[in-house]
């Protein structure tokens, strides 16, 4: 696989990038790969489910999941 060496960067650039690494997990030249893979191929990164379930509306009725008493559980022993 091809590789290239980004010569000259800002401290200020190198740091905020080992910081976003960090806080995602990953070495600071996978956060890299991942930034550069976004911007030049507009690739979004996957969503985590605590994201995906926070984007479903809050429709605050709980009566959806609610069992009818009259329908009883079938348990085997």
């Amino acid at each position: 696989m091809p590789e290239i060496l980004i010569r000259k960067l800002d401290d200020a650039v190198v740091r905020k990038l080992r910081a976003r690494a960090v806080a995602e997990g990953v070495s600071a030249e996978e956060e890299a790969r991942r930034i550069l893979r976004r911007s030049l191929m507009g690739e979004t990164p996957p969503m985590s489910l605590i994201e995906f379930l926070r984007t479903m509306p809050d429709i605050d009725d709980d009566s959806l999941f609610e069992r009818p008493k009259s329908k009883p559980r079938k348990v085997e022993l």
